[in-house]
């Protein structure tokens, strides 16, 4: 099996991507498909031993549709548009005109013939200015998947060839009125219509695609001493380049020489800049604002995080949210029942009263109809939903994790880097009689300055805050889950955890946090003293914890540290519960168990230890800035770090199945009550819909539908400002 991304062009309504994935879904070889009507894309999982990709675009192209490996630049169809907005408003002159004024109209023109003709070739102009839709809807409705073009191409084409009927009257001498306006009005009105909504929709996807666009074409690689420029493409892993003040980073890097401030909002959405200094990780698409410095590539271009996201989005895009389903299983059934509803509606009228009144409700029940937006309904507003979300530094997976994320009742943190600042500080020192608590300092941090340990590191950056000497070491060795040794003027001295030592231990574990003992190695180990160290909570984590808790939402911290000191943080945060000295397996059972209460359950981790529970849990959240890994087990990406990307990505969800909900309540609502209106069920009230008037409504539907999604826009400045104030 092999999946394949390409774009189709042609498509207008959800009638068009649904009844591509139905053929396309029929065939054997074709195990998965799913076609986003909005970034005109398809993913297709083929079987390459039954079929090849250029078969399955000609199954495409016989339905009318475009299908491409790649998206051309958008074409510009204002030509069209100036054909046929003239060439309609001539017919407008001729038949309204000669109807309603006729003292405007040359005499010439008030023979019933000549006007007909001239309307007739007007009218075909028109017509290959939407040609279109003629070409794409008569291809669909012969290959049984009908969409939007057919009922216009069904509706004007009826008008048309009824008015061609007439004009043969008109030259046997019978005065005659023609439907050639309706047909003209008609294509005008649906093509200005798709003009606006296609600017609307191409204004979103190019904000989408230039937020995460911001990766240069080239870089300065360091040779010889000399910074070379060379394209992005040729930057191999560990080549060394130099970051210029104000440019854009090319590539994911570490800083080995110099520092800056860099401006992550592309990933973070925060735009005060970050201080860099050397060893810090920098990634591609950010910006450096203050001096230059040199990084070492740990990642090429196509590697790096930015574009991972970048495909992650798009992805994200061609998703369905559930709610989106109900609107596809409509639309495989709306456009055959309108055709159906039309023609039972002809029925009836020409019954009733005559062919010319019967043609006319059949078109305005086939123009007035709107399967487009139900297509649009979902997928506006999860393309700004996404926009949205970078700029509060969330990266949502796919639209199902947006949906979901609004009916989270329950949150469980992980504790190191979640809660805490995952860099653990030293707190107190301590020390046996007759030992000096610096001489235990100064011990623990030699041996530990040999270890990459993250509790080693905060024993030796306090150390160096103390200005303790640190002294040589021999032979040092980490032994996993348990410490380190090494010979320190010809002693052997053991750092690490009680489990390292075979001796009791001298002191009472009366000070919460991390223990770090020191100690010589021997036949019976001796305890000299030791540290404590504390992972102290992030900014704010206070004040996130019960805004989460405001919301109804019950907060658990679930952690592999010692329970008394889990229990110490969950008071001092005010959570709802802390378990302590959880395994993995603990967390993913406790996962299990909050689910099978009926809990929706978010995970908030860090991406790797934590793997197996964040991908049993409903929503997982990761916060790792930067991490391959989190990329992979992640519903949601955090890339500011922070407690309130909870709130964030909660707030967010509910906001968009909102607006999401509205544009559903909006078009079923207009059809619902269109196309009744249409039909002529009110016409006792004297409410008769022209097929003029019904093109405009659909116009107009659609229309509604795209600028009630942007209404999303700007909502993370909204959220921001309900904790900020």
């Amino acid at each position: 099996m092999q999946q394949v991304r390409f774009y189709i062009e042609g498509m207008t309504c959800s009638a068009c991507s649904s009844g591509i994935e139905r053929a396309l879904e029929r065939k054997d070889f074709i195990q998965e498909v799913r076609v986003d009507l909005l970034s005109k894309s398809a993913v297709v999982v083929y079987d390459t031993a039954h079929a090849s990709l250029e078969d399955i675009f000609k199954m495409i192209t016989k339905l009318g549709y475009s299908p491409k490996e790649s998206l051309p630049p958008p074409k510009v169809q204002k030509s069209h548009l100036w054909l046929a907005m003239p060439a309609t408003l001539g017919v407008l002159y001729l038949s309204m005109v000669g109807m309603h004024l006729p003292a405007l109209l040359p005499a010439i023109l008030h023979n019933s013939f000549i006007s007909g003709f001239l309307q007739a070739l007007l009218s075909l102009l028109v017509m290959h200015a939407g040609r279109h839709f003629y070409i794409r809807g008569f291809k669909s409705l012969w290959e049984r998947q009908p969409n939007m073009d057919s009922l216009i191409a069904l509706g004007t084409s009826s008008a048309f060839l009824y008015s061609v009927v007439l004009l043969g009257k008109a030259f046997q001498g019978t005065q005659v009125g023609y439907y050639f306006e309706s047909a003209c009005v008609i294509l005008l009105f649906v093509m200005l219509g798709k003009r606006l909504e296609n600017a609307s929709k191409d204004k979103a996807l190019a904000a989408m695609e230039g937020l995460l666009g911001r990766q240069p074409q080239s870089a300065l690689r360091v040779e010889e001493g000399n910074a070379v420029e060379v394209l992005i493409e040729r930057v191999q892993v560990g080549d060394v380049l130099k970051i210029l003040p104000g440019s854009v980073i090319p590539v994911d890097g570490v800083v080995i020489e110099g520092e800056g401030e860099i401006d992550e909002s592309t990933l973070t959405g925060e735009s005060v800049p970050i201080y860099k200094s050397q060893g810090a990780h920098v990634f591609s698409g950010t910006l450096n604002t203050t001096t230059s410095f040199l990084i070492r590539a740990t990642h090429t271009s196509a590697q790096s995080v930015l574009q991972k996201i970048a495909q992650q989005v798009r992805d994200a895009q061609g998703s369905k949210a559930q709610i989106a389903r109900l609107a596809d299983k409509v639309a495989r059934i709306f456009v055959p029942s309108v055709i159906a509803i039309a023609s039972v509606a002809f029925g009836v009228w020409f019954f009733l009263s005559n062919f010319a009144h019967a043609l006319e409700v059949f078109i305005a029940v086939l123009v007035i109809s709107c399967p487009c937006a139900l297509g649009l309904a979902t997928p506006m507003s999860l393309l700004v939903a996404h926009k949205e979300a970078s700029h509060l530094g969330l990266f949502f997976k796919d639209a199902q994790a947006l949906e979901k994320a609004r009916l989270v009742d329950c949150v469980v943190f992980d504790k190191t880097g979640t809660i805490t600042q995952g860099k653990p500080q030293v707190q107190r020192v301590v020390a046996i009689p007759g030992i000096s608590t610096n001489d235990v300092l100064c011990l623990a941090s030699s041996v530990e300055a040999h270890s990459e340990h993250v509790l080693a590191q905060g024993i030796v950056a306090y150390a160096k805050a103390q200005d303790a000497v640190l002294k040589e070491v021999k032979d040092a060795r980490a032994f996993v889950g348990l410490g380190i040794r090494g010979c320190v003027e010809g002693t052997w001295i053991k750092v690490g955890n009680l489990e390292f030592f075979n001796t009791p231990n001298p002191f009472v574990l009366d000070t919460p946090g991390t223990w770090v003992f020191v100690g010589i190695e021997g036949q019976s180990d001796h305890i000299l003293g030791a540290l404590i160290l504390q992972d102290m909570p992030k900014a704010h984590a206070k004040e996130d914890i019960s805004r989460l808790q405001t919301l109804g939402i019950k907060t658990m911290l679930l952690s592999g540290d010692r329970a008394d000191n889990v229990q110490a943080l969950v008071q001092e945060l005010g959570m709802s519960t802390g378990i302590g000295q959880a395994s993995p397996e603990n967390k993913l059972a406790k996962i299990e168990e909050l689910k099978v209460q009926g809990e929706v359950v978010m995970m908030v981790g860090d991406g790797m230890n934590d793997a197996p529970a964040l991908a049993r849990s409903d929503v997982a959240v990761v916060m790792a800035r930067g991490s391959d890994a989190s990329l992979e087990v992640a519903d949601v990406v955090s890339f500011n770090n922070e407690i309130v990307a909870v709130e964030n990505a909660i707030k967010l969800s509910r906001a968009t199945i909102a607006n999401i909900k509205q544009n559903l309540f909006w078009a079923f609502g207009y059809n619902a009550i269109a196309i009744p209106l249409a039909c002529g069920v009110a016409f006792k009230a004297g409410i008769m819909l022209s097929p003029m008037l019904a093109s405009l409504a659909m116009s107009l539907s659609s229309l509604s539908v795209v600028l009630n999604a942007q209404r999303l826009r700007g909502i993370h400045l909204k959220i921001k400002a309900s904790y900020e104030s």
